[in-house]
């Protein structure tokens, strides 16, 4: 896999037409911002970045209710419930 600055891309979008499989990172802060993938290559892979997506869906779900559980319990006490 080959990597790919921020800048570089900026400064040569044509880049892209090129690339199959590249980890997109800001070299600034040695920080990989993600990954690029050819669409020739998204049938083979679609379901598992669906799979991937899901999951991290319904964790920030269940992240989002326990915050909320927390605070509906929180307005309860101090309701007097």
């Amino acid at each position: 896999m080959t990597t790919y600055g921020v800048t570089e891309i900026q400064s040569k979008p044509s880049l892209f037409k090129e690339m199959d499989l590249a980890e997109i990172v800001d070299k600034r802060v040695g920080k990989t911002l993600g990954y690029f993938i050819s669409d020739k290559y998204e049938k083979y892979i679609k379901a598992t970045i669906d799979k991937i997506e899901r999951e991290e869906r319904r964790k920030k779900l269940r992240k989002l209710k326990s915050h909320q559980d927390i605070a509906f319990l929180e307005n309860g006490i101090e309701d007097g419930l």
